[in-house]
């Protein structure tokens, strides 16, 4: 029996472990994400109103962006047919507004909430990988490392420079900087950023408050998974499947899996690990089978169906 090869795919109804959905100000629709005991939010945001209505400049000239000290949005290349895919870029002055660029609930992640999302992925040296997007659609070639293990699907908005370097548009594709609501001083606040030729995650603290980068959020209460239905633990895709099917664990869940017949007949198991689990399923014959996950005091059961 091929253990190392099993199973799978069932048919949860969730999109991942998280079935919430954030709507901005402008009635902007964010699927969320759970990630350890954080949520945040998927994609990059797009607002271009602060929480109360007020409206967040668009700036598009590089001068007048230079000298801003209030918070400012503008869309990479002020073509607004990058937004839908990489979202809008804000300099860090709209990010500490008392206003608030997220709903009620959200906010600006901190250094400490990235910290913490580094932690759980493996620290700086895999974080960045494990959050991007998979392929060359939005990324640069490679994408080193790239599998989107937590479905993040970070993509590469660029930056607007600070002033040193004149506020021109740069790096869409190549790279996504990120901003937090922390400084490290009173110049250059934090960010992440994550490149189209590392698996690293850096934390960034070079760029100026002037500096346009992409934002996502994170809900203000972390998600206690005794809450959830263990079924709401994993995301398993495709169903249907033919030949390879995912497992994503966005817990760390420690679990089991089972894959029989409908006879009952045992045809493999494996460990379902922490993050994305590929399976190659092509040698089971066409068919429906049954899945079981199971950990120490839970199982949850559902069906495969294998095609040709």
């Amino acid at each position: 029996m091929k253990k190392s090869v099993l199973l799978l795919a069932v048919l949860f109804a969730a999109p991942f472990a998280s079935q919430a959905q954030v709507v901005d100000i402008d009635g902007n629709v964010y699927d969320t994400v759970h990630i350890g005991n954080q949520i945040w939010t998927r994609p990059n945001l797009k607002v271009t109103r602060y929480r109360n209505g007020d409206s967040i400049p668009q700036v598009t000239d590089s001068i007048q962006w230079c000298n801003l000290t209030s918070g400012a949005y503008c869309n990479y290349n002020n073509d607004t047919s990058y937004v839908m895919a990489y979202g809008r870029l804000y300099n860090w002055y709209a990010v500490h507004d008392l206003r608030n660029l997220a709903p009620q609930g959200w906010h600006v992640p901190t250094y400490e909430d990235w910290d913490t999302l580094q932690v759980f992925l493996g620290y700086d040296l895999v974080a960045g990988g494990k959050l991007k997007e998979m392929g060359t659609a939005h990324w640069m070639s490679p994408n080193t490392g790239a599998s989107d293990e937590y479905d993040f699907t970070a993509r590469p908005g660029g930056q607007r420079t600070d002033a040193f370097y004149g506020c021109m548009f740069s790096e869409l594709t190549q790279q996504g900087y990120w901003w937090s609501s922390s400084e490290m001083d009173t110049v250059y606040p934090w960010g992440v950023n994550i490149s189209y030729n590392s698996e690293g995650m850096t934390n960034w603290a070079a760029s100026t408050r002037k500096a346009g980068f992409s934002i996502r959020l994170i809900s203000d209460t972390p998600q206690d998974i005794r809450e959830l239905n263990k079924s709401d633990f994993f995301r398993v895709f495709p169903n249907p499947a033919s030949d390879v099917v995912y497992i994503t664990n966005a817990y760390g869940l420690k679990a089991g899996l089972h894959l029989y017949t409908l006879s009952g007949r045992l045809m493999a198991e494996q460990d379902i690990l922490s993050g994305k689990n590929s399976i190659d399923i092509g040698w089971l014959p066409p068919g429906l089978y049954l899945i079981k996950l199971y950990g120490d005091d839970w199982t949850v059961q559902q069906k495969l169906i294998k095609t040709e």
